[in-house]
C-alpha cells in the first residue's frame, strides 16, 4: 500500500481509493469494496489471523538497520536480520565494534508493537521493540509491511493466550 494527499493505492493489484473529507473510501473504478477505513483495517487484521491460525504467518528475513534509544539520544547499533513469525521477533546482527546483537522477543510477552511510517521522514518505516532495559527501533529494508507485523503482533499474543485457555478481555481480540 502506499498513499499521498487523499489517495491510498495498493501497489499489488493497483487499485485506489480517494478518501472523502467524511473519511470515506471511495474507489476510482466505482467498485467501493471497503466504504470505511476501519472495516478496511479489520479485514486486514482477519485476514493476518488467518495466516496465524493456519500457522503460516511470517515475515521472511529481512535485512535491517539497528538503532537503540537507551536514554535520550538515538544510537545506530549496527545492521543485521529480522526475523517474524510465529515465535514472535527475532533480531540478530553485529555491532560496529564486531560484538553480536541478539534481541529476541517471545510472543506470549509482546501483546504489541509499535510501529511508524517514514520515520522522521528520513529513515523509513519502523518496528520499535522494547524490552526491560532497551528500546530498539528497528528499520527493515525490502519488502514488508509494519502494519501487517503489528497486527500480528496483537493476534499472535492472542493466539497464545486462547491455546492455554486464559481469558482475552473483551474488545481486545
Amino acid at each position: 500500500m502506499d498513499s499521498h494527499d487523499d489517495i491510498l493505492e495498493c501497489k499489488h493489484c493497483h487499485k485506489v481509493w480517494k478518501m472523502t473529507e467524511y473519511g470515506e473510501l471511495k474507489a476510482t473504478d466505482g467498485k467501493d469494496i471497503f466504504t470505511h477505513i476501519p472495516d478496511w483495517y479489520e479485514w486486514e487484521r482477519s485476514e493476518v489471523r488467518k495466516e496465524i491460525e493456519n500457522n503460516t504467518y511470517s515475515s521472511g528475513e529481512l535485512e535491517c538497520v539497528i538503532d537503540t534509544l537507551p536514554k535520550d539520544k538515538f544510537i545506530r547499533l549496527g545492521e543485521g536480520t529480522l526475523i517474524h513469525d510465529m515465535n514472535g521477533f527475532k533480531v540478530r546482527g553485529v555491532d560496529y565494534d564486531n560484538d553480536p546483537i541478539e534481541i529476541d522477543i517471545n510472543k506470549e510477552t509482546q501483546y504489541s508493537c509499535h510501529i511508524e511510517y517514514q520515520y522522521l521522514f528520513k529513515h523509513g518505516d519502523c518496528i520499535d521493540l522494547n524490552t526491560i532495559t532497551d528500546t530498539y527501533y528497528i528499520y527493515p529494508k525490502g519488502k514488508f509491511n509494519v502494519t501487517k507485523m503489528a497486527l500480528a503482533t496483537e493476534e499472535l499474543y492472542f493466539d497464545s493466550k486462547r491455546k492455554k485457555g486464559q481469558k482475552i478481555t473483551e474488545g481486545l481480540a
